[in-house]
């Protein structure tokens, strides 16, 4: 059986854990924000794509704050953060993140952080992943919307490649802007072999 690297999306308040980076604006189709989070990720520009996530309700300031003391504290330890990185199983086993250490760890940007948990680092680990990414068409696959009242809602993006690699995008609609809420990526780690007459 095939090894697929899938990770499932993560909630926004538990990703919203540093002091900087991100928020910088919604858009006004949830497409807009799958398109642009595939784009980001074609590029490996995966630190920015938490700048789709709305922190305008979070306390960013008071967030890092207390990171910082539960690091200083003991409660954060970079030998613990250090072992979910690694391995095959791990969020950048390729060690392509830059967090190679405790300062690195203790002063990563909140993007990196949803990079890493949402497990785009892990993309590394397939193959051919510069083939899979930008030498072949990604298509759209569908927008699945639900509006509530008042217009606000939720919906999911999906997009596909000739190798069936999928990215999909869930999105939140608030204050009539549609925001990121969620990643989800998966890939085979190997390219699928062509059919063969018999």
């Amino acid at each position: 059986m095939k090894k697929v690297i899938q990770l499932a999306p993560l909630m926004v308040l538990a990703l919203v854990m540093f002091g900087c980076g991100g928020g910088s604006g919604g858009t006004a189709e949830p497409q807009d924000i799958g398109d642009a989070v595939l784009k980001k990720i074609k590029d490996k520009d995966f630190d920015s794509v938490a700048d789709l996530i709305d922190q305008s309700d979070a306390d960013m300031s008071g967030i890092g704050e207390i990171r910082s003391w539960r690091i200083e504290n003991g409660f954060e330890r970079w030998k613990d953060y250090k072992k979910t990185l690694e391995g095959d199983d791990g969020m950048d086993p390729k060690s392509k993140s830059g967090i190679d250490g405790e300062d690195a760890w203790k002063s990563m940007s909140m993007g990196k952080s949803y990079a890493l948990q949402t497990g785009l680092y892990r993309l590394y680990a397939v193959d051919d992943l510069d083939k899979r990414l930008t030498e072949v068409t990604w298509a759209r696959r569908g927008v699945s919307e639900k509006l509530d009242v008042e217009g606000q809602g939720t919906a999911t993006i999906s997009y596909g490649n000739v190798y069936k690699d999928r990215i999909t995008v869930t999105v939140e609609r608030k204050n009539g802007l549609w925001y990121l809420t969620g990643v989800e990526t998966k890939f085979n780690k190997e390219l699928p072999e062509k059919p063969k007459d018999d």
